[in-house]
C-alpha cells in the first residue's frame, strides 16, 4: 500500500472543501429563483360579491357568518330563508366560512348554506345542531 491513510484523508478533505463553495453558490441561486417564480405564479385573489342563501329548518335567534375571523354577515331573528351577498376573496383553493347559530328551543335544527362562486358554480352545505351550533364550512 502506497501513501499514508492520513495523507489521503487530508487530500480528500481539501478537495471536498474546494468543491463546497461553488456547489453552495449554485444551489442557493436555484432556491432564490424558484421562490421568486412561485411568488409570481400565485396572484392575489380578488374580492368578489358572492351570493349566499341561508335556509333554516327552525326559528333561529341569531346567526353569524365569519371569514378569516371577521364577521361578514350577522342577523338577529332571521326569516326562514335569507339571501345575502358576501364581499370576500374566493381563491382557487376555495373558502372557509365559520357559522354560529343560536336556535330557539331544544329541538335539533338545520341550516342550509347555498353559495355561488365567482365562476357561477353552486355549492350546497348543511349544518346541524341543538340550541347553539358553531361550525366551519368549506366551499368547495
Amino acid at each position: 500500500m502506497k501513501g499514508s491513510p492520513l495523507v489521503r484523508s487530508l487530500v480528500l478533505l481539501g478537495v471536498l472543501l474546494f468543491l463546497s463553495w461553488p456547489l453552495s453558490v449554485l444551489t442557493r441561486r436555484g432556491d432564490e429563483q424558484a421562490a421568486g417564480a412561485a411568488a409570481e405564479a400565485a396572484p392575489e385573489p380578488l374580492v368578489a360579491s358572492l351570493p349566499l342563501v341561508l335556509t333554516f329548518s327552525q326559528t333561529a335567534l341569531q346567526v353569524e357568518v365569519s371569514h378569516l375571523g371577521k364577521v361578514v354577515w350577522k342577523r338577529e331573528r332571521p326569516e326562514r330563508r335569507v339571501e345575502a351577498a358576501l364581499e370576500i376573496p374566493f381563491p382557487q383553493e376555495g373558502v372557509e366560512l365559520a357559522v354560529a347559530v343560536q336556535w330557539e328551543g331544544e329541538v335539533e335544527a338545520a341550516l342550509r348554506l347555498q353559495l355561488t362562486g365567482p365562476d357561477g358554480a353552486d355549492y350546497d352545505r348543511s349544518v346541524w345542531g341543538v340550541k347553539t351550533t358553531e361550525a366551519v364550512v368549506s366551499f368547495p
